[in-house]
């Protein structure tokens, strides 16, 4: 894609944080962006911002984890703007709690806004941008978690490892379509992720203290970027149809280490088939 201006946006989790910074470089293009947000007044600080700078946006208070939510979404996106061509499936939330000591209730909400958010923006949106034969763009935000694991959460990796691969897989579904795709991998960002308890739904049980605990791994990164920063990666993404965008040059020496333990594992393999080679030939 590389013309925006008239095209529409739907952002979701665009209160704050990397959302809010996509709205706002988006807007600057001339996108038209629909401003989804679980905080109805964080969404309107955001339309605020963009509105003084000159540009055009929507808020609508959605909540990720409920299909019909979607839905409602992307009905007010259509009555407002028309047709969506860009969709960010932004909206996340957090918490630093082993997988051991993980309630059955701290998995629902974090795999029904981290996952389902991003499997319901696919199945709302992307039918309605294949048939209309345009230009458009998916942006599913993951993280550098989604590829070597967290030092804090095997909930938040088990939901961004499968945004990733439910990116990587569609980016071949949609070859020879006029749909791009990209999987946004951020690492640290001025954002108020951790603070994702503020918006925790009552119906779920709230989640005792989690126990103290030293991370499981540790990573050199660089300082937290401003929201806006990533913004702009993301426009530059989208321009350029990357697959992965990146936000810190710090995370490749781990990415590349990751994958080399795992080519290691395959030295194993060759040396189990080279036994049982041997074991053939002498029986």
């Amino acid at each position: 894609m590389k013309e925006f201006g008239g095209k529409t946006a739907v952002i979701t989790g665009s209160g704050s944080g990397i959302g809010r910074g996509m709205a706002v470089v988006l807007a600057r293009q001339g996108v038209r962006i629909v401003v989804s947000d679980i905080e109805e007044a964080a969404a309107a600080a955001t339309v605020a911002a963009i509105e003084a700078a000159g540009g055009t946006a929507l808020a609508v208070r959605t909540d990720v984890a409920s299909l019909e939510s979607v839905q409602a979404l992307a009905q007010a996106a259509r009555d407002a703007f028309g047709d969506v061509h860009i969709l960010c499936n932004n909206a996340g939330v957090s918490q630093r709690r082993r997988g051991t000591d993980a309630t059955h209730e701290d998995w629902v909400w974090m795999v029904g806004v981290n996952l389902w958010g991003v499997i319901h923006g696919i199945e709302t949106f992307l039918p309605d941008m294949l048939s209309s034969g345009q230009e458009c763009h998916i942006v599913n935000t993951s993280s550098m978690n989604g590829i070597f694991p967290s030092g804090f959460s095997a909930m938040y990796s088990t939901t961004k490892y499968g945004i990733l691969g439910l990116t990587d897989t569609l980016r071949n579904e949609l070859q020879g379509t006029a749909v791009g795709i990209s999987a946004l991998c951020p690492a640290g960002v001025l954002t108020r992720i951790m603070e994702s308890e503020r918006n925790r739904p009552a119906s779920l049980t709230p989640s005792t203290p989690p126990p103290p605990h030293t991370p499981s791994s540790k990573f050199n990164l660089s300082p937290a970027r401003e929201p806006e920063e990533v913004g702009d990666m993301v426009l530059q993404g989208i321009i350029q149809n990357q697959l992965y965008i990146f936000t810190d040059m710090n995370v490749r020496p781990h990415i590349e280490d990751h994958h080399q333990r795992m080519m290691e594992e395959f030295d194993r393999l060759a040396e189990w088939e080279s036994r049982q080679g041997g074991a053939q030939a002498t029986a």
